[in-house]
């Protein structure tokens, strides 16, 4: 076990004295301490959450052969504890973190959100120092997260895209670690030792290995003594030498991997070799890729021939069926695209027509379409900037790439990209003998293409502001009366209602969202795949397109988006302060009559029905889709009734709308609030009722259990719903509330995910109903197929523990503090803010009700907890479906 002392960083400091950062950049201050470890600073006060990333430069490069798949196992094990933090998932829980890593080809990446608090600072610095150096491992704890990592291999190999993938890049990269899937195989993962995952960690867990950023709410000067205090003693007793990986020779002709199975659709995909992340062409490359494969207005979309051409199926048309991806890494880079091809439908025709529409681009990309994709990758760039978590989160890639200020020289890159360097880097990568090719269901002399390393010389840093561009928002104490005393709330004389909160954001932002509800009388004659459509065709490209024509100078303003809702339709804008007023105006010429057209109306169209085909065969959404059309239709004659929609029925159900819906608007950001309201009135006065809206009275909802086949599916999905009648004014719901989360915390997850391992992804709630006198409680769990007997009996026993065994004051008093930190998690961003707020306004509820919850919650006490978890929480009062290869299913006990 290692020693922490504290040593002085570099240069040398007075007590309380900050030091001068090694570089500065827009607000990103880097330090570094004796021992290599290197420290970024991203501070906003106005934010209310803290983001720490611990960045490890080593993922699946740096595997030594016959033990694929470690860094990503010592990536789970590290959840293991120390002596000091001998519980990690209680210490995560308690504290209110949101904590997940992740693995990558080029590192391994530990992130954590809190609330920005000087406790939380220093706690989670002493834990990520603690466990950095102080892991304990067992083989016990090894044999029993192997299940896990085992049964996520085994998830992704249900995938035929991903499995197409995995032996592309392999035939692609015969060398080089890029071309072993990052999850590892079987075979090695199933060898793995103590000792094997020491060691690895060992060579690369340590401090002149690791970078740690901070963003968002903190102290520097507190930040960099915690920091220097943990990991300043951190020095490993001798230097290991890092494992480089063999590097690839150029390619001498095309390749072509064929996979054969027996779900899924037809794939055809190309992968091209491409320079690396840190390499000057990256920049081009990536706007080559922007220019031929982005929906709108990209190249391959445009071709005539991939709708109607009789070679080509024109189902392949459609979000998700075209798609592709550029990937720059450490050492190389590579692009890929891929088509989806209707059922019994033969791939080689579209690779065909895949192959020659790249390379045709690749020579003939013009300027416009080159500035209208750079236009779109910088705006993505400046869109990370705002979010500084996601922000956070980007630097861990060109951190792992060589440094963090690569992001900054890549964004330089792309604003001088010109159509010359685009051709240049297409015509030098995107030909024959650098492709691989990839179906699902020689040549002369070669081209070579040697990929370079790249060299970044430090004057190319020059020149970038020291000072962010970004302006700070404000801060507001996460707290329900506080935040309630900032909202403005109003009804109009037809009964909409509109609740704005006004305050600055990061990058002057605003968020709102105007949303449409049916009532129970409506619900029945809307046709529901009509209504399904019509919130994407409302926000569609030629409805906004229209409403430009209206608003002059609207292009790039902001975002809409349209989705459906439970009981009708929502359309979210997203804009920045000086423009979020002639959003209001397009918001009104889009919904005052229908502006989208049935060319995109039949796109849709055919993306939700390959998306519903689809679905149908995966256990998870047919599981859960089943459970969800109880009582409605189901999932077949939901995808027979869209199959049958003309454009005639969405105009008609456009024109139902109008007059038959009750609408809310709410908005969080920088703006006047009566400003605002005189801008949205006229959609809100255009699209009212005349009638009182009547929500559902209640869900009659029998138990039962349903199992779904589908033949040689690996994985299989548990969903299992309980209405009870507790409503959010019954006296026993706050009992209940707390006696469900005693319920998940301690009694489902370590039954299902910590003893056992028998399932990793699981997602649990507790929801009233609104406008009823009822709640849903649901339960989603995916395991192997074979296992699924073997989860349903745990999920079960998980319920039956809160009948036979009492409720501890422990539990009580954990489940309590996670519910306080859920309520706080609403206030986070703005983006939770805008749901929370739409979803009290809604209601006829503010944030003073949630108040009063939480101080229920505190003050139920142990006796009702247990009762109400005794009275309601029955597992054979659930409607459970369950999906997969049931046949699989053995019974342990014969």
């Amino acid at each position: 076990m290692l020693s922490i002392a504290c040593i002085l960083t570099v240069p040398a400091r007075l007590a309380g004295e900050m030091p001068e950062p090694a570089c500065e950049i827009e607000g990103i201050s880097e330090y570094q301490l004796d021992n290599g470890l290197k420290v970024l600073f991203v501070p906003d006060s106005s934010i209310p959450t803290l983001t720490v990333n611990i960045i490890i430069r080593a993922g699946s490069r740096h595997e030594p052969y016959g033990q694929k798949g470690i860094a990503h196992l010592l990536e789970h094990m590290m959840f293991k504890g120390t002596v000091a933090f001998p519980d990690v998932r209680n210490v995560i829980r308690r504290n209110g973190w949101s904590m997940q890593a992740s693995t990558w080809n080029d590192f391994t990446n530990y992130e954590s959100t809190m609330p920005g608090t000087r406790e939380n600072l220093e706690k989670i610095i002493h834990f990520e120092a603690d466990r950095f150096a102080n892991l304990r491992l067992t083989p016990s704890q090894l044999t029993e997260e192997l299940k896990i990592v085992l049964n996520e291999n085994s998830n992704a190999k249900a995938s035929p895209e991903n499995v197409l993938t995995e032996q592309m890049i392999s035939v692609a990269f015969p060398w080089h670690n890029y071309g072993r899937a990052t999850i590892g195989n079987q075979g090695d993962l199933s060898k793995m030792t103590v000792d094997s995952l020491e060691a690895f960690r060992r060579t690369y867990y340590r401090a002149d290995n690791a970078t740690i950023v901070l963003a968002g709410r903190f102290e520097p000067q507190l930040a960099l003594d915690s920091i220097q205090t943990h990991f300043g003693g951190l020095k490993y007793p001798e230097r290991v030498p890092p494992i480089e990986s063999t590097i690839d020779p150029p390619q001498t002709g095309e390749r072509r991997i064929t996979v054969r199975g027996m779900t899924g659709k037809p794939v055809a995909a190309l992968l091209y070799h491409g320079p690396a992340g840190a390499h000057e062409d990256f920049a081009a490359f990536e706007i080559f890729l922007s220019a031929l494969m982005d929906t709108t207005p990209g190249y391959l979309w445009a071709q005539e021939r991939f709708r109607s051409a009789a070679l080509v199926s024109p189902d392949i048309l459609g979000d998700g069926q075209l798609w592709g991806r550029i990937s720059g890494l450490k050492q190389r880079g590579f692009v890929e695209l891929y088509g989806t091809m209707p059922t019994d439908s033969a791939p080689e025709p579209l690779l065909n027509e895949l192959v020659a529409a790249t390379e045709h681009f690749a020579e003939n990309v013009t300027r416009e379409q080159v500035r209208s994709a750079k236009r779109r990758v910088l705006a993505r760039m400046q869109s990370q900037l705002l979010d500084l978590r996601s922000f956070a989160v980007e630097l861990r890639y060109w951190e792992s790439l060589g440094n963090w200020r690569l992001y900054f020289l890549h964004r330089d890159r792309v604003k001088n990209v010109r159509v010359e360097d685009v051709q240049r880097v297409a015509k030098r990568y995107l030909h024959r003998d650098n492709r691989t090719e990839g179906l699902y269901f020689a040549s002369s002399e070669p081209v070579l293409t040697t990929i370079q390393e790249p060299h970044v010389p430090p004057e190319s840093f020059d020149g970038f502001h020291r000072e962010s561009t970004i302006s700070v928002g404000e801060w507001i104490e996460p707290d329900p009366l506080a935040v309630e005393s900032r909202v403005s709330r109003r009804s109009f004389p037809n009964g909409v209602k509109v609740a704005l909160l006004q305050k600055r954001t990061r990058g002057s932002m605003v968020h709102a969202r105007l949303t449409f509800r049916l009532d129970s009388t409506v619900m029945p004659v809307v046709n529901a795949g009509a209504l399904l459509l019509l919130p994407k065709l409302i926000t569609s490209t030629n409805a906004k397109a229209a409403a430009r024509l209206r608003v002059p100078g609207s292009v790039g303003l902001g975002t809409t988006f349209g989705s459906r809702t439970v009981d009708g339709l929502s359309i979210t804008i997203r804009s920045e302060k000086e423009h979020f007023l002639l959003m209001l105006e397009r918001l009104d010429h889009l919904l005052s009559g229908p502006c989208f057209t049935q060319d995109e109306f039949e796109t849709l169209k055919r993306t939700n029905v390959a998306s519903l085909e689809r679905r149908s065969r995966l256990p998870y959404p047919l599981a859960d889709e089943h459970l969800r059309r109880s009582g409605a239709k189901s999932l077949q004659e939901e995808l027979d009734s869209l199959k049958s929609i003309r454009f005639a029925d969405i105009l008609d159900c456009y024109q139902q709308l109008t007059g038959s819906v009750h609408g809310d608007f709410v908005a969080v950001g920088d703006f006047e609030p009566e400003t605002v309201i005189a801008k949205v009135a006229p959609p809100l006065d255009r699209w009212q009722s005349e009638r009182e809206f009547q929500p559902p009275a209640s869900y009659q909802v029998e138990s039962e259990s349903t199992e779904l086949q589908i033949d040689g599916s690996p994985s299989a999905c548990f969903a299992g719903d309980l209405y009870v009648q507790v409503g959010r004014d019954h006296p026993d719901y706050v009992a209940l509330l707390v006696a469900h989360r005693v319920w998940m915390l301690r009694r489902l997850i370590p039954r299902i995910s910590q003893d056992v391992g028998l399932s990793y992804y699981y997602s649990n709630s507790l929801q009233p109903l609104p406008g009823t006198n009822q709640s849903r409680v649901s339960l989603r769990a995916t395991c192997d197929s074979v296992r699924l007997l073997e989860l349903k009996r745990a999920i079960a026993d998980s319920f039956y523990s809160l009948h036979s065994t009492e409720i501890t004051v422990d539990e009580l008093s954990l489940a309590k503090e996670h519910l306080a930190n859920s309520a706080r998690m609403k206030f986070w961003s703005d983006k939770s803010l805008l749901s929370s707020l739409a979803e009290t306004t809604s209601e006829d509820r503010s944030f003073i009700d949630e108040s009063n919850l939480m101080r229920r919650i505190n003050e139920v006490g142990l006796a009702d907890v247990q009762q109400a978890g005794k009275n309601y929480l029955n597992f054979d009062q659930m409607v459970i479906a369950v999906a997969g290869d049931v046949a699989l299913t053995a019974d342990p006990d014969q």
